[in-house]
């Protein structure tokens, strides 16, 4: 039975994270002040948007390995109007300890040129996520070759990754610099937080308070020498929050490699008109179209899951043995039925 105190409390340390009393404790504790946010100022822009995302479903698992469906490509535009979607990876990938050098190795050695990957604190769901992270730096290899000087990269997600993947990033990163790209990671959830008793959600306060400061405008704040928890910060780059326009509530985090130095209002003035479509206001249409082009859908993971089940039976494993790889002992405890 719920206990209606406990309820009570839960709900006021969600309020307490939600609200913004006023700006003076936020600003106070953060170090954040007003002449902080910079205002975007729009440019033109005739260059190309690279947009690169990834998307990842379950098929199987059992135990000591799992098997994902793994997508990977970007989408492309040319001001407002998108010119194509590219899938780079699409194929199903099993997880298992022992054979990461044969999954991983080839594509950094090909791709990066890098000898291999070290996993010392990988286990089963983070294998496919280092796999599906992998995957989406190979599209924005892939990317970065089809790209022209002057041109944005964005990468749907964070550039603050765990260590065996900081490399490839390394090596992105020298490679979009030669090129003269700009590559900015927009992510669409951050564990940005400050706080000192109760700890609370940056990106979303910023916001807030931004929204009194300069009312209707888009903008961009810098980290740097705030008092934010922002992770382990060992990527090579800077972090900054980012109204893209100025009529939308919402704001993103947003990693910016070393070598873009100070062009961060440059950049982002060329993004403001592309980020205000009605369709998903204040967020970069060519991510939008990237996540709705790249996504893998709940019927998509399904008719992968059926014709994983028919090549089994074709190499001979009985009904019951595919049953056991298949179904988790939850759904027998549920009598629900996968298989």
């Amino acid at each position: 039975m719920e206990d209606r105190g406990r309820l009570s409390i839960i709900a006021e340390l969600i309020r307490d994270h939600i609200s913004l009393d006023g700006l003076d404790q936020f600003l106070c504790q953060t170090g954040v002040e007003k002449n902080d946010f910079v205002v975007i100022q729009p440019s033109d822009f005739s260059g190309e948007i690279f947009a690169i995302d990834g998307s990842n479903a379950a098929i199987c698992s059992y135990l000591t390995a799992n098997v994902n469906l793994i997508r990977a490509g970007y989408a492309v535009y040319r001001k407002r109007d998108w010119q194509r979607t590219v899938i780079t990876f699409d194929d199903l990938f099993l997880a298992d300890p022992k054979l990461s050098g044969t999954n991983f190795d080839p594509y950094l050695e090909h791709f990066f040129g890098l000898n291999a990957i070290n996993l010392k604190e990988s286990d089963l769901d983070r294998l496919s996520s280092y796999y599906r992270e992998m995957q989406e730096y190979v599209a924005i290899n892939d990317a970065l070759n089809r790209s022209h000087p002057g041109d944005i990269i964005l990468y749907d997600g964070s550039f603050e990754v765990f260590e065996p993947l900081r490399d490839v990033l390394a090596t992105i990163f020298s490679r979009a610099s030669e090129k003269e790209v700009a590559l900015l990671a927009v992510a669409k959830s951050s564990s940005l937080s400050w706080g000192m008793a109760i700890t609370l959600p940056f990106v979303q306060h910023t916001s807030m308070a931004a929204s009194q400061l300069l009312p209707g405008e888009a903008w961009y704040l810098s980290l740097k020498g705030k008092k934010v928890d922002a992770g382990q910060g060992k990527w090579g780059g800077q972090t900054y929050v980012v109204r893209f326009c100025g009529e939308s509530e919402h704001a993103f985090r947003v990693d910016v490699p070393e070598y873009l130095g100070d062009d961060m209002g440059q950049i982002l003035g060329k993004l403001t008109d592309h980020s205000c479509s009605a369709e998903c206001l204040g967020y970069p249409h060519a991510l939008f179209r990237a996540h709705r082009d790249i996504r893998i859908t709940e019927q998509e993971g399904a008719a992968a899951r059926e014709r994983l089940i028919a090549g089994l039976s074709e190499l001979g494993m009985a009904h019951k043995e595919i049953r056991m790889l298949m179904q988790d002992y939850h759904d027998i405890l549920e009598m629900r039925t996968r298989f």
